[in-house]
């Protein structure tokens, strides 16, 4: 059924809109509109505002249809990539996982806060603190660890302290894993992902070019060529603080080699990245792996790699660590670190050791910012512009 919505009343000439498409007509004599009613294309009733003045300037008929029912548009378009994605890996074999976005542990990623959710257990029972999760990860590698091969997940995590132009506390994320496969097959994945995605949206092709071979830039080559200095293996603290002062970073005297690089790539490389359309940044330094595994050649590298479009960091995926001790071990610095800058500390998930200790396949997998690549896809410049309702209105 169509349903127009009366904008303005002229006697008995009404505007009428739908869809954002607007188109005068005359009202039949018996009936009475004032904007804001509601009619079949047949002039059913089928509703109306309480209100004389609408629509409300506050209200989310007015957000969604200013400049032009953009942000209309914008929610189209995101049901059109969300209904691609799973048409892509549906047809590459894939199976669409349901992981749980409460939990008690949230994963301990340094500059990662949780949303903390107090609830009774049972029936009305004692209070309990949970998290949302940050990241489906720890549940999806338990699922390899019970014998799942290629799986995806397409859903909302959760992040507190993160609201900005590419931030919002409550965002999508789709993650997918591939066991036995290398980081270097994900990154075919995205490829094919992003450019069925960008067909399907009628993208943004224009400034977002996507064919042909995606360069790859390893950190150390990447803070050479735009930061200015040569962090060698990522390894030397001194070295790493000397070479940054002399190209002229800001280096504290707390600061170890990750926070020295960390903050090269944020004022520097990431910045010079915005002039290309897309770039894979690999062969990250192994105190920068977070849940990525040692390159087995080179054990002072990570298997980790970020893609970025136009500068914008769109995805952050991993030849995946499996050896629980060293997990285990990372868990333990990872809530040191937290503790000395005074961070939340949340619960180690033994579930998840365990189930590395049975045994999880050698596998590569991925996280991807849904609402960014729709923002990019779509060449705009606020999150807002994509999220029906944004965390200052949810």
């Amino acid at each position: 059924m169509q349903v127009w919505r009366v904008l303005a009343v002229e006697g008995q000439t009404v505007v009428l809109w739908r869809h954002g498409e607007t188109r005068h007509a005359t009202l039949p004599a018996a009936l009475a509109a004032q904007p804001g009613d509601l009619f079949s294309a047949d002039w059913q009733p089928l509703g109306h505002s309480t209100r004389g003045d609408f629509p409300h300037p506050d209200g989310d008929f007015a957000r969604l249809n200013a400049d032009n029912g953009q942000r209309l548009t914008a929610l189209r378009q995101r049901a059109k990539l969300l209904a691609t994605t799973r048409k892509f890996f549906d047809r590459r074999g894939f199976l669409e996982v349901d992981p749980p976005v409460l939990a008690l542990s949230p994963g301990l990623e340094l500059h990662l806060d949780a949303v903390a959710v107090t609830l009774r257990q049972g029936m009305g029972g004692a209070p309990v603190t949970r998290h949302l999760v940050t990241s489906p990860e720890f549940h999806c590698k338990r699922l390899l660890s019970a014998g799942l091969e290629q799986i995806y997940s397409l859903g909302h995590v959760f992040r507190s302290g993160e609201r900005g132009q590419w931030h919002n506390p409550e965002f999508a994320m789709l993650e997918w894993y591939r066991a036995g496969g290398s980081w270097q097959q994900i990154v075919r994945d995205f490829q094919g992902l992003a450019r069925a995605c960008q067909k399907a949206l009628g993208g943004n092709a224009a400034t977002l070019d996507l064919r042909g071979r995606w360069p790859v830039l390893s950190v150390r080559q990447a803070i050479r060529r735009y930061a200015g200095f040569d962090p060698g293996r990522g390894d030397d603290l001194a070295l790493v603080r000397r070479r940054a002062r002399a190209a002229g970073l800001q280096v504290d005297a707390q600061d170890a080699v990750a926070d020295v690089l960390v903050r090269a790539l944020a004022e520097r490389v990431e910045p010079a990245l915005a002039q290309l359309p897309v770039v894979v940044m690999a062969d990250w330094p192994l105190c920068m792996a977070s849940l990525a595994r040692p390159n087995p050649r080179r054990p002072w590298l990570a298997e980790r790699f970020e893609i970025y479009l136009a500068g914008i960091e769109i995805a952050n995926g991993f030849g995946e660590l499996v050896d629980p001790d060293e997990q285990r071990r990372r868990f333990a610095a990872d809530l040191d670190a937290r503790a000395q800058l005074g961070r939340p500390l949340y619960p180690i998930d033994e579930r998840f050791l365990r189930a590395l200790a049975d045994g999880v396949p050698q596998s590569a997998g991925v996280a991807v910012g849904v609402d960014r690549l729709l923002m990019l896809l779509l060449g705009l410049s606020d999150i807002e512009a994509v999220l029906a309702f944004p965390f200052e209105r949810a």
